[in-house]
């Protein structure tokens, strides 16, 4: 069987790991696969790209629309590694031929910006989660198998705990708001831990959090250390994983939760996203239900080393048997293999021979018909403001600024005069008044009717 995955970007998080597990796996037990894949943007982890030639896969770096429909057309299936992005919503809307595409779901779907299109579930020839569905899904999703991030556990082969000085709460992974709960640093700070070392790995801070750290009263407590491949060194000196996420992040089986459970090492979460659905408060880890909760929390398992390590071997006994990455690939080939006896079958495209608008696209992404967005948009564009004004007025912060989200596609098509309307309206809502007064004017060059300079976003801008 030939199988084309296709991921937006080969980067060094979850989704590149899973993959490479993935391929890992199936070179011992599916041998009749071959793995080809497709990444679309700039952004690869070369030492993960490199892992997988050294594995047989091929890799096409954003090789373009030709040979990409070329591989398609050529694939028994197609695999799409999900999330929201903008080089993923132009490559599914731009007319690509009939195959047997499935789609790997690596958000829990709920939440804008990285919501899952009900359209593209349904006209899938197989859809797999990586959470159990979220309970006000009515679109079929309750029967899709869940295949976790794939951990892969030989990563932590031979790790042993280490004596070591103080204790170490740590964080490892994703430090954007999409993941990361945006008070992670205050909670932190406000632990009454003495000795207290608290080690973020990950990428750069976002500014907020940055700066709270500065004016937080301890910096020094605070280590960040940006990306580190090593994970087993950190965990071996772990005490606790303090892995609060926010409230509406689109974390569906976070693979860094899954190797700190693999490591022994007790999480301590809120009831948030996917993880949450892992960690059986008092059994494997803790579910703080509020932020106080969540450090007296960390503060108790600080005085109490015994209940830390009952936590810390029932945390690793729940890993073995919920993130067993055999069993989790053998369900993924099972979903895989039962596409490729369905008809091969387009997928979201109405025949609009024009391309679609980047704010088109957008509002695709948050689940909305193509017709609809199409409309929508049109409507905007002759004039009639009112409803997408307040469309992006009830939209909360995360809707902007989480990867997927109106600033990324923003900075993605910079000649979509909506989406710099909305930017001006995310802007003005923060007062940053002659940032909003120049996408305001950007909106305005670009075509937007002359009638939204006359809204609220003008007379504060």
């Amino acid at each position: 069987m030939k199988l084309l995955h296709i991921i937006p970007v080969l980067g060094a998080g979850g989704p590149t790991r899973s993959l490479l597990t993935f391929i890992k796996r199936t070179r011992s037990s599916h041998p009749g696969i071959s793995h080809t894949i497709i990444s679309l943007q700039a952004g690869d982890h070369m030492p993960l790209l490199f892992e997988l030639r050294r594995l047989g896969a091929e890799i096409l770096r954003a090789p373009g629309m030709e040979k990409t429909i070329a591989e398609i057309g050529g694939a028994d299936v197609v695999l799409v590694h999900f999330w929201n992005t903008p080089s993923l919503w132009r490559l599914l809307t731009a007319g690509l031929p009939p195959a047997r595409y499935v789609i790997w779901a690596l958000i829990l779907g709920a939440n804008a910006p990285q919501k899952l299109n009900t359209r593209l579930a349904t006209e899938a020839a197989g859809v797999v989660l990586t959470a159990p569905s979220p309970s006000d899904r009515a679109d079929g999703l309750k029967a899709a198998p869940v295949v976790p991030g794939l951990a892969d556990e030989h990563r932590l082969a031979g790790l042993v705990a280490k004596a070591h000085d103080g204790f170490n709460a740590d964080y490892i992974g994703t430090t954007n708001r999409g993941k990361m709960h945006p008070r992670f640093i205050q909670m932190m700070a406000a632990l009454d831990i003495p000795d207290l070392k608290v080690r973020i790995c990950g990428g750069a801070l976002e500014q907020g959090m940055a700066s709270a750290l500065a004016a937080s009263p301890d910096p020094g407590r605070f280590e960040c250390r940006g990306f580190v491949e090593n994970i087993g060194a950190v965990l071996e000196t772990s005490d606790v994983f303090a892995y609060p996420l926010a409230e509406r992040t689109y974390a569906s089986s976070d693979i860094s939760l899954q190797e700190a459970m693999f490591a022994g090492v007790p999480p301590v979460i809120l009831p948030h996203g996917g993880p949450s659905r892992f960690v059986v408060d008092g059994k494997n880890g803790v579910v703080a239900q509020s932020e106080d909760e969540f450090v007296a929390a960390i503060e108790h398992l600080h005085g109490h080393p015994e209940k830390r390590a009952t936590l810390g071997h029932n945390a690793r006994q729940s890993a073995l048997a919920l993130f067993s990455a055999d069993r989790h690939v053998a369900t993924l080939v099972e979903a895989i293999e039962a596409a490729s006896r369905q008809p091969k079958s387009g997928l979201l495209h109405d025949g609009y021979s024009a391309p679609m608008p980047a704010s088109v696209l957008f509002l695709m992404s948050q689940d909305w018909d193509e017709a609809a967005a199409r409309n929508a948009v049109d409507v905007w564009s002759a004039g009639q403001t009112a409803d997408l004004m307040a469309y992006a007025e009830g939209l909360d912060d995360d809707a902007f600024q989480v990867e997927g989200g109106i600033l990324h596609w923003r900075k993605a098509a910079m000649n979509d005069p909506l989406l710099r309307y909305w930017t001006a309206i995310w802007l003005a809502r923060h007062d940053r008044v002659p940032e909003a007064r120049h996408e305001l004017s950007e909106s305005l060059r670009l075509g937007a009717p002359a009638s939204v300079a006359g809204h609220v976003i003008g007379n504060q801008a």
